[in-house]
């Protein structure tokens, strides 16, 4: 069997293992494709474009991760209205598994992590590198961590959805009522958190004291802005719906995972003068580890933005984001 065939059987494996998955490809670090595996589905979708967005999921936060000396992103997990794009790095590749989670969530680690070790051992082998007992361990210890950061990501405590807006909301001036909700969080979650426009400036922030991190929570904020709004330009007019979320884990230790994670929060009218106004997109950044299990993430920053939501006004896009949440913290790993 050629190194080819290997793995396109590996990429079947996966698709298999659900009939949720809607495609699997492979893809170089640039988004040119590899291999690709699918099945029919009602969802429309562009292998070209995924493998655009693939090369997009997995640099988007590669400034960030290595200004805060954290190595190496393991998965990211880029949810649309349709869809997730889960997206792994194996060697110089792109690993992109085209998911509906409105049927099926969350992925089976299990299975997903012994096609990591294969592919991975494929494709040291399609770029010539030797199969020694250090690249055995090594395929191990790479699989264990993919295994790891989905079932850590499908665990944790439920929070309940609360709205944390303050009564007599004034929202011709709605930035003091915005940081009453970020000083309400409940559950110490996030290690810092910020809402940002799309030019990367901060519209406030919070962040736990005596981390000392080696890049500063504006800086922080910037990138990921910056990244997200990259991801948005390259997903508009797919027919897999708006982007609602993006994020991606990072590190070499299971128990010290850390993770990202950036989503709309609705629109701010800065002004209002003779029918002009000055709206601008607000987006969530938050920086977490993963020891809490990924639902509590998602269900505190649905909590916040509902509440931000609550004082700006509606927004499809930021709504639609809140029902993504609703769904995936209602089916998690036991």
């Amino acid at each position: 069997m050629s190194v080819r065939e290997s793995l396109i059987k590996h990429l079947t494996s996966i698709l298999r293992a659900s009939s949720s998955t809607i495609l699997v490809l492979l893809c170089d670090q640039n988004g040119l494709s590899i291999a690709k595996i699918g099945r029919k589905s009602d969802i429309d979708i562009d292998p070209n474009q995924i493998t655009s967005l693939a090369s997009a999921a997995f640099s988007a936060s590669a400034e960030n991760w290595d200004d805060l000396h954290i190595a190496d992103q393991v998965i990211s997990f880029s949810y649309f209205d349709k869809v997730c794009l889960i997206t792994i790095r194996i060697n110089e590749t792109l690993l992109t598994i085209v998911h509906d989670y409105h049927k099926e969530w969350p992925l089976d680690a299990d299975n997903l992590a012994s096609s990591m070790y294969y592919l991975k051992s494929k494709l040291s082998e399609f770029f010539g590198k030797s199969d020694t007992n250090t690249k055995e361990t090594e395929f191990e210890e790479f699989s264990n961590r993919v295994r790891s950061a989905i079932y850590l990501f499908g665990m944790g405590t439920e929070v309940p959805f609360v709205s944390y807006t303050p009564e007599d909301v004034d929202k011709s001036n709605s930035l003091p009522f915005i940081s009453t909700v970020l000083d309400s969080v409940q559950n110490p979650i996030f290690i810092r958190y910020s809402l940002v426009v799309p030019s990367g400036l901060t519209l406030d922030a919070r962040e736990i004291s005596g981390q000392n991190l080696p890049l500063s929570v504006e800086a922080f904020s910037a990138n990921a802005n910056v990244a997200f709004q990259k991801m948005k330009e390259e997903s508009k007019g797919s027919s897999i719906g708006e982007l609602l979320c993006y994020i991606a884990i990072s590190g070499q230790n299971p128990e010290r995972f850390y993770g990202l994670i950036t989503c709309p929060s609705g629109k701010l009218n800065f002004s209002e003068t003779e029918g002009t106004s000055n709206i601008e997109d607000v987006s969530f950044i938050g920086l977490f580890t993963l020891e809490y299990g990924g639902i509590p993430v998602l269900g505190e920053s649905r909590n916040i933005i509902y509440s931000i939501l609550e004082i700006l006004g509606q927004e499809v896009i930021t709504e639609n984001f809140i029902n993504a949440v609703n769904v995936l913290t209602s089916s998690k790993y036991d």
